[in-house]
């Protein structure tokens, strides 16, 4: 499992050893967490073909990540006048889920999850300059500054019918207000940085947890 340490990284700790987690910048916690099942194979290498682009590609190692090495990606537009995502699907059961990845603001601010739910397509729109939820069309929609430009952009949503959930990551060029999905003109290289994509069941994330 992972904890924040006293740098403000995300670092895995062994089994058995109680996980102090500095989140919160002063004296440490003891992090205490029911077990969870992480649903993404590919937590941070999206360059992965479990990882379908579309209208976009991915930079790798673009950037330092919360875990303060060079691994975190770049999503990058193409210069389509569409939308500019990836997207990964997941297998669900009826029940809760929490969705979240970490987010940094590049030439564009605003980051978008998009779900395929229950036969529904719904949007949270995130502004990563102001770490603010500017749209949300989920259960609940969250974002954590992870210290360093990063955010945790995380969701909760309730899967009435089970099956197969699409786990959206978008750039966006201006503030999503609806549910649509987000178009516009790319330049080709522009975009956010991305790692650390999370899916399990639950009505809140948990600590990362790497794949």
């Amino acid at each position: 499992a992972t904890r924040v340490n006293k740098d403000g990284f995300i670092e895995e700790v062994a089994v058995n050893v109680p996980r102090l987690d500095y989140s919160d910048g002063g004296c440490p916690s003891l992090l205490l967490e029911p077990q969870r099942l992480q649903l993404i194979p590919y937590s941070e290498d999206f360059s992965d073909v479990a990882w379908e682009k579309n209208q976009s590609s991915i930079v790798a190692n673009a950037i330092i990540s919360p875990n303060g090495t060079l691994n975190a990606s770049k999503l990058v537009e193409d210069s389509s006048n569409n939308f500019h995502r990836i997207v990964e699907n997941v297998n669900t059961i009826i029940g809760t889920f929490s969705h979240s990845v970490f987010a940094k603001a590049g030439e564009r601010k605003y980051f978008v999850l998009r779900n395929n739910i229950s036969g529904s397509n719904l949007n949270a729109c995130f502004d990563l300059e102001n770490g603010v939820v500017v749209y949300n069309g989920f259960d609940e929609a969250k974002i954590e500054n992870y210290g360093n430009g990063w955010y945790r952009c995380s969701i909760v949503e309730i899967d009435t019918s089970g099956g197969t959930t699409s786990f959206s990551l978008m750039t966006s060029n201006n503030e999503v207000s609806s549910n649509s999905i987000p178009s516009y003109q790319g330049d080709g290289t522009s975009g956010v940085y991305i790692w650390g994509a999370q899916v399990e069941q639950g009505s809140y994330a948990t600590s990362y947890i790497p794949t």
